[in-house]
């Protein structure tokens, strides 16, 4: 796998989860506004497999931003969640983009930026979605920590709420919204991060619902 040589081509982001929902459309936007976008797929980078993070963190250039889009929705009965459950949303969500950030931060020759899309589930969390909420609450602590104690890169997350995706789709079937809910643009939840990306926000929680954005408070 080749990638590109960030550093030659000016703007430039790496974002996971871009071929579909929230991912593609921040993307389109960033793209819109003359930016290089590198979109890797399951197959060049998977953060359920140790090996394909570590594999792709050996090819990775130096990009200006760092966006994490992807994720999978989870919803089951406090008796029906394994240990693997939590396991997996944890190692999606948190261990696996770490280990990029990791790279991301010791190969940095420039300012740089990193927006993890989480969840407003990572902000009330829940019983049916404690894998889901719990790891959504760990990538605002991770993005928190980092913007209070690492100088010259920029850590922001964004919290949507219910967006009319894949995932949004599913969160609906299953009971995840409250009756009658409407399920926002993603487009809304792109321009809260591509905003993110292009101001000089640090340390930002970004909660987006019913396509207005605002600041989450947060105090550590």
């Amino acid at each position: 796998m080749t990638l590109p040589d960030f550093a030659k081509l000016g703007p430039s982001a790496l974002l996971t989860g871009g071929s579909r929902g929230i991912g593609a459309a921040t993307a389109s936007m960033l793209r819109e506004r003359n930016w290089l976008v590198k979109t890797p797929t399951r197959a060049e980078l998977d953060f359920s497999s140790v090996a394909s993070v570590a594999k792709f963190c050996v090819a990775l250039e130096s990009p200006d931003a760092l966006i994490f889009c992807h994720g999978t929705w989870y919803s089951a009965l406090p008796s029906e969640q394994s240990e693997a459950d939590w396991l997996a949303q944890y190692r999606a969500r948190v261990l696996g983009p770490l280990r990029l950030i990791e790279s991301f931060l010791l190969g940095q020759t420039k300012p740089g930026c990193i927006v993890m899309v989480s969840s407003t589930r990572g902000l009330v969390g829940g019983v049916d979605t404690g894998p889901y909420a719990v790891a959504c609450a760990a990538q605002i602590a991770l993005m928190q920590g980092y913007a209070r104690e690492w100088p010259g890169t920029r850590f922001n997350c964004v919290c949507p709420s219910l967006t009319n995706t894949a995932m949004g789709q599913i969160v609906l079937e299953t009971g995840g919204a409250k009756p009658g809910s409407v399920p926002q643009d993603p487009a809304a939840v792109a321009r809260a991060i591509v905003d993110l990306v292009e101001s000089d926000a640090n340390g930002k929680v970004l909660r987006v619902a019913d396509g207005i954005a605002s600041e989450a408070k947060w105090s550590w």
